[in-house]
This record gives C-alpha cells, sequence and structure tokens, in this order.
C-alpha cells in the first residue's frame, strides 16, 4: 500500500491540507527502547554537556510485553522497518531487547531489523544471540565508534574500546551485518581513513562518516567552534571542536547566511518556511520509552529536552487534547492514538498558520522547513 502525501508542488491550504498517516498506512517504526545508556555523549540530551543527567529525563523502558501488547503481530506484518535508537537512551542496555528482537523477526521474517548503539557494553555471547535473532531476514546493527582507541572515548565518554571492538567482531562473526558510523571532530578527523581501514578489515559492511550539526546556534543563525564539555559536578572539563578540513564541516552551514538573507531573523524563517513533513512522506512512527506513539522523534524530545525552544508549545498543544496519557500506547493502543485528533487534525493542521505565534508548531518548522536541513546533510 502507498502512503498518501501532498506532492512538493501542491499548495497547502483548506482545499489540500497536509496529514500525517493513517494506521494501516505506517511502514516504518522508529523503536526507543530504553533512557538508560551506559555512555555520556556531551551533545546528547539525556546529560548536561556530558555531565550530570537530564532531570526532566524517566529513567524507563519498555518491556516485552510492553511491545507484545502495543506492536501485536498483523501490525509488525504491516511494517517495513523497526530500527531501534535512542533519543536518549542504547537498545543494548534493555533489559528485554534480544527477547524483543527475537519476537519483532518471528512476526514479520522479511522485516528489516536495525540497531544504533555505542557497542560498548554485553558480553561476546550476547552480541551473538543479537546476530542470531537478526539474521533471519534484512538487518544491520550500526556501530556509533567517532575515532579509534585513544580518540573514541572523548565524545562516547564511558565507552572502553576493547569492548567496542569485542562486541563488533562476535556480531559480525556470527553472521550480522554491522556498519560503522564515524561522527568527526577536531580530535579524531586525522582518523577518518584508518577507521575505514580498520572497519574493512574487520568485516563491517558500510563505513559512514557523519557531519554533525550540534555546532549550531540557530537561534542567532551563526555556528560555534568548540563545544563545553562538563564533568559530572559541572565543571569545565574540555572541548570538542568543529573539524579543520571544511569536507567534514555539516554543509547546511552554509544556509545560514541565506536565511539570514531572506528573512531576517531565525524566528521569521520559522514563521516563514513551509514544512514538508518528512515522517508522513514514508509513513514513519515513533514509539518512546514511556510507550507515547508520536509521528517523529523530533516531537519526542521536547518532553525532556528542557532547553528546546519549541518544548512549551508543543506541550501545551497536547495539553489541551488528554496531555501525555492521551498519546500512550500503552493504556489506548496503538491504533487509537494515531488515529486520534493530534495526528489526524491538530500536528498536521499547524502546518498551515501563518506564524508559530498563531500555532504553527515550531519543532516542525525547525526539522522539516524546506529551505535548511542539517540533519539531513550530516551523512557522506
Amino acid at each position: 500500500m502507498q502512503v498518501s502525501q501532498p506532492t512538493d508542488t501542491a499548495p497547502q491550504g483548506a482545499s489540500q491540507r497536509p496529514r500525517l498517516y493513517r494506521y494501516a498506512e505506517i511502514r516504518s517504526l522508529h523503536l526507543e527502547l530504553t533512557h538508560r545508556c551506559n555512555a555520556a555523549c556531551p551533545m546528547c540530551a539525556r546529560n548536561i554537556n556530558g555531565g550530570a543527567i537530564n532531570p526532566a529525563l524517566p529513567l524507563v523502558e519498555l518491556s516485552l510485553a510492553d511491545i507484545q501488547r502495543i506492536l501485536p503481530p498483523d501490525f509488525v506484518a504491516q511494517l517495513e522497518q523497526i530500527y531501534a535508537c535512542g533519543n536518549y537512551g542504547d537498545p543494548m542496555v534493555a533489559r528485554d531487547c534480544l527477547a524483543v528482537f527475537r519476537y519483532l523477526r518471528d512476526c514479520n521474517p522479511d522485516l528489516n531489523l536495525c540497531m544504533h548503539s555505542n557497542g560498548s557494553a554485553r558480553r561476546p555471547d550476547w552480541w551473538r544471540e543479537l546476530a542470531a535473532a537478526m539474521r533471519g531476514g534484512p538487518h544491520y546493527v550500526r556501530f556509533g565508534i567517532d575515532g579509534l582507541a585513544d580518540t573514541n572515548h572523548l565524545y562516547r565518554r564511558g565507552t572502553q574500546w576493547d569492548i567496542v571492538m569485542r562486541s563488533a567482531r562476535a556480531f559480525i562473526e556470527a553472521g550480522g551485518r554491522a556498519e560503522w558510523d564515524f561522527l568527526a571532530f577536531r580530535h579524531n578527523e586525522h582518523q577518518v581513513d584508518e577507521a575505514r581501514e580498520l572497519a574493512r578489515e574487520m568485516g563491517f559492511a558500510e563505513f559512514f562518516v557523519r557531519k554533525t550539526g550540534r555546532f549550531i546556534r540557530e537561534g542567532q543563525l551563526e555556528t560555534s567552534e568548540r563545544f563545553e564539555v562538563l564533568d559530572r559536578r559541572g565543571a569545565h572539563d574540555y572541548w570538542l571542536e568543529q573539524p579543520i578540513n571544511t569536507e567534514l564541516l555539516n554543509p547546511a552551514y552554509g544556509a545560514l547566511g541565506e536565511i539570514r538573507r531572506r528573512h531576517g531573523s531565525y524566528q521569521r524563517y520559522l514563521d516563514q518556511v513551509q514544512v514538508r513533513c518528512k515522517v508522513a512522506k514514508k509513513g514513519k512512527l515513533y514509539l518512546s520509552a514511556e510507550g507515547l506513539a508520536l509521528p517523529c522523534c523530533w516531537l519526542g524530545a521536547t518532553f525532556s529536552e528542557i532547553h528546546n525552544p519549541e518544548r512549551r508549545q508543543f506541550l501545551e498543544l497536547i495539553q489541551a487534547h488528554g496531555g501525555k496519557q492521551a498519546l500512550d500506547a500503552r493504556k489506548h493502543g496503538l491504533r487509537a492514538v494515531i488515529e486520534g485528533p493530534l495526528f489526524q487534525r491538530e500536528i498536521p493542521q499547524s502546518w498551515d498558520r501563518d506564524s508559530v505565534a498563531a500555532g504553527k508548531l515550531g519543532i516542525c518548522a525547525r526539522i522539516c522547513g524546506q529551505q535548511y536541513d542539517p540533519l539531513g546533510k550530516q551523512r557522506d
């Protein structure tokens, strides 16, 4: 079944309103099994600049029973892909991670099962079991490894290189498809080619260089040369810096000047930019570790990212329609949430509003605005 969507050339208006999708049209699920993680990556919103854990984040996870309740076999059978990738947590630390992947594979042998992980936990036997659970059909585990033995821990704080390598080797040797994600900074940019060669020798199927957009200060329409890393007490520890090699910078940086020229300010850009929802085009759904069903992980992040400027606006919108409980798929079931007013009316109709002040969702304009996309331009 093809997912209905507005064309890029069609005007957005009352006669052809933008829309999300219906329950039967969902083809891809972003699954966040847990908010727990063994690492403390400085630019991750689960902690404060790599230091203390975000006080607004509930440390919860989904059990196998939760998954079976929320994702019944007939729903899993209609999906093409499920990828376990945390807004906050690493799926490998979830207690029922293996059991969940076995259940999903049993429900749909053709499902593309994917997982993103730092790899610095669990014994090699666990990774072999994961490969066995996944390899009955298309799959991958994408390991976030940002450097080599002397640098990976500078971003993936709390991880141990030897454990990461043992995990990846065990998964690959057991027949799993592994991919390597390399996030480029000044401290590791000189190691890209060496890491790529190591990935080839170990049997990784793919090697990706990621060009982070998290040095962008969007409100000021400028970038920062460096990002401060804090310790657990909130004291300065060290700096993360942008790569010197301009080929490793996020291409979206170049759009900031054009936004300033055309709109004058970032707020006016959000007011004026046309929203084309990325997840509506592909029938994608996000399920949080709290069991909340949302169109995307960016909307999910507004609950816990205390410095997110669009947080209050989205919280006020859902509060007017029953609050977080209205999105609870454990309580209501996935179909009832998706067919409810937030998915079918309030969120998509907000995109037609004249400005953020008039009800246009700022988070939607920021992530799915047509003129600026640092997330979509982060891979080589």
